[in-house]
């Protein structure tokens, strides 16, 4: 997926469209508040006396780093908290859980093994910490980690490497495991129980998953798939969702480009105007100041986000088939280059099947339900073969992979981690400490397999106005050579061509 990020955008450039993470995502998958105040304020902490106050211990010089506490010593120090512990000693272990939980999952650095206290200072009353809008800090890392995962050399990346893996296996069907645990929210647990059936689609391949996305098909992404998903929002979180903003935390400062990925909300795409040029945003970083207070110097972006209800999707309600126009294909495919195999996985025909059946898949959610982005509402997500006369290619040229069968989602439980420690509530349950340690070690053991934060990432693309000459013709026969076979050496000279 790193592959298919576009810095400028903020958008996955797949053969179907443009599509991103969005704030819809991150409130399903991770279960996060989305809504609320920008995570901001100053980088610069007394890491003593920060921690002093707010963890009752002062910790030794080995664990901490500059103004990071190693997550070890967080679970070390607080993660056995009797029953007779006073309030504020069972406080100070849910700011540390929390700060684990930070750094280890959802905003986690490359090192994956420290924390920045700068968040210790927004966990200060456990009451308010649900008014924070951690979801779109999450996002906004997110961005940035894979702005900056495209640059040449790059090797690594941090950020919520979970909310990315899980976003690809519930939009991209080509891709996605099977499943046998039933849709609970947070949606992220439906793949940390283990039992996961790869025999459909790529595991542990990289080229395979390259294959596999070059060939998908228009049907196999699911544009809306928590349609029918039972589970109450709130209006203020559902208008959040398709809201055209900045997304903070701290210094970063990334686009929530919901204009380009309308049809993500059940609304027709136009073609996009030219995406706000943010190279300014992705050159700050920590360095920049280690003192600045981070809410003075993004009050512009910041009275932005909060006036986000202004920047709400509008536009008409596709009506059936969520698909893109002839009219967008033919845009899009000026503006990028659609596959990035090695040529030969793309025309070699004894790579490829001569021909494969059309595939219908059947939607991730049952029942379906309307839903409304800002003030409208859409006809529910129907996932049917169509044909799309600009793109949509012939069976016969494309290798079309196996859709896996989905599970009927179940109702949702509201006993996740992420509900009760960023929700309406801030208490440590022992269920959802469970929750979290499974989330934790997904992340920890399966990060994307090796196609993903750990893969050499390269952009594939070519300038605004370029034409695109790499798309593959009609697939050639290829002749194989015929073996020239060599006489053996037999010592007479004969096998010199008569010279002696």
């Amino acid at each position: 997926m790193v592959e298919r990020w576009r810095p400028e955008t903020h958008t996955f450039h797949l053969p179907i469209g443009e599509c991103t993470i969005t704030l819809e995502d991150v409130y399903y998958i991770l279960g996060l508040n989305v809504s609320g105040l920008p995570v901001s304020g100053s980088n610069f902490v007394q890491v003593k006396q920060i921690c002093q106050d707010y963890l009752g211990v002062i910790p030794p010089d080995g664990a901490t780093k500059g103004n990071s506490i190693k997550l070890k010593w967080l679970k070390d120090t607080f993660d056995d908290v009797g029953e007779n512990a006073s309030e504020l000693e069972k406080q100070a272990s849910c700011r540390a859980y929390i700060l684990r939980m930070i750094g280890g999952l959802l905003m986690p650095d490359k090192s994956n093994n420290r924390v920045h206290l700068k968040y210790l200072s927004l966990l200060g009353d456990l009451n308010k910490v649900s008014q924070y809008s951690w979801g779109s800090a999450v996002l906004a890392t997110l961005y940035r980690e894979l702005c900056l995962a495209t640059k040449p050399g790059v090797i690594s990346m941090g950020g919520c490497a979970l909310l990315l893996q899980n976003w690809a296996w519930y939009r991209l069907s080509c891709v996605a495991p099977e499943s046998p645990k039933p849709w609970i929210f947070p949606l992220a647990q439906r793949f940390n129980s283990g039992g996961l059936n790869f025999a459909k689609v790529p595991h542990n391949d990289v080229e395979g998953y390259r294959k596999t996305i070059d060939h998908m098909m228009v049907e196999e992404f699911y544009w809306r798939p928590y349609l029918g998903f039972q589970h109450e929002v709130s209006e203020e979180d559902r208008a959040t969702w398709s809201a055209c903003t900045y997304l903070l935390c701290y210094h970063i400062v990334e686009k929530h480009h919901t204009d380009r990925v309308t049809l993500q909300f059940g609304l027709h795409q136009q073609i996009p105007q030219p995406p706000e040029d943010m190279k300014s945003y992705h050159e700050v970083d920590m360095r920049r100041g280690i003192d600045d207070n981070w809410t003075w110097v993004w009050r512009e972006e910041i009275n932005h986000w909060n006036e986000r209800h202004n920047y709400v999707l509008q536009g008409n309600i596709v009506q059936g088939v969520l698909c893109h126009s002839t009219e967008y294909m033919i845009w899009f495919r000026q503006h990028t280059k659609l596959f990035i195999s090695v040529e030969q996985y793309l025309r070699d025909p004894r790579l490829q099947p001569p021909s494969y059946p059309r595939v219908q898949s059947t939607s991730q959610s049952t029942p379906q339900h309307q839903y409304t982005a800002g003030p409208s509402s859409s006809s529910p997500h129907i996932h049917v073969a169509t044909e799309v006369p600009f793109y949509d290619p012939p069976p016969s040229q494309y290798y079309v992979p196996s859709v896996p069968e989905i599970p009927t989602p179940g109702y949702p439980t509201e006993d996740g981690l992420l509900y009760n420690l960023f929700g309406t509530q801030c208490t440590t349950p022992e269920s959802a400490y469970a929750v979290f340690d499974s989330m934790y070690n997904q992340q920890s053991q399966n990060v994307m397999e090796p196609g993903g934060s750990g893969s050499n990432p390269s952009t594939a693309y070519i300038e605004e106005n370029d034409q695109n000459d790499d798309e593959p013709e009609e697939p050639q026969l290829v002749q194989r050579a015929r073996r020239v076979r060599r006489h053996r050496t037999c010592g007479t000279g004969g096998h010199l061509g008569g010279h002696h």
